[in-house]
């Protein structure tokens, strides 16, 4: 049975709303918990997470939603695929995985009928 485009557009509109959402959650906390002094490594995690925060903003307003998707996916799952490289198991980081998947959804899936960019 094919899905009829109004469940099509509920399906991207709350896909939307769970990625951008957990994104903006995710970016958010990494920011408020900063503190100490300025280093490199504090400087590059502070950056994805205010790009995170960022992607999250869009995608849940529907600006930009593929573009927004895909620069999340890459950010989310650049430590995943990094974990690999390195030797982690395939599954050893579930949440991290279960992030890209819904990035790369999101990027696939576009911002549906109720984006704003429309």
């Amino acid at each position: 049975m094919a899905a009829s485009k109004t469940r099509i557009d509920w399906a991207l509109f709350l896909l939307r709303l769970a990625v951008g959402g957990m994104a903006v959650m995710q970016g958010f906390s990494v920011l408020r918990g900063a503190h100490g002094a300025i280093t490199m490594a504090h400087a590059s995690t502070w950056g994805l997470a205010l790009g995170e925060l960022v992607c999250g903003v869009l995608i849940l307003l529907g600006i930009w939603v593929s573009l927004a998707g895909g620069i999340l996916a890459a950010v989310l799952g650049w430590p995943l695929v990094h974990g690999w490289m390195h030797g982690a198991g395939l599954l050893s980081n579930l949440s991290a995985l279960f992030r890209l998947l819904v990035g790369l959804a999101c990027a696939l899936g576009g911002g549906g009928k109720w984006a704003l960019d429309r």
